[in-house]
């Protein structure tokens, strides 16, 4: 700081150390809204592929939707990152 109490330009203050209780509230309910959402997307990927395929009794076309479950298993491990982060930092 200069003399008269100001930052001088372009200076930044100190990085906090640790994170407040209020952000690791946060970084956890998103984590586990994330989880939620990616368990939706993943069962309902996999009830297309099973209702269409039971339609169409090992004849037919039958759909198996890839994209909806590897996004659904994707947002269930960063959903999980999330609660693990939330829980290491201080």
């Amino acid at each position: 700081m200069t003399d008269n109490g100001t930052r001088p330009y372009r200076s930044s203050p100190a990085a906090p150390h640790g994170v407040s209780p209020e952000q690791r509230v946060v970084l956890e309910t998103r984590g586990r809204r994330s989880i939620e959402f990616g368990a939706a997307w993943f069962i309902g990927g996999l009830l297309v592929a099973v209702v269409t395929f039971g339609q169409a009794r090992g004849e037919g076309v039958y759909f198996v939707v890839w994209v909806p479950m590897f996004y659904g298993i994707h947002r269930i491990v960063s959903g999980f990152q999330l609660v693990r982060k939330s829980r290491e930092l201080s």
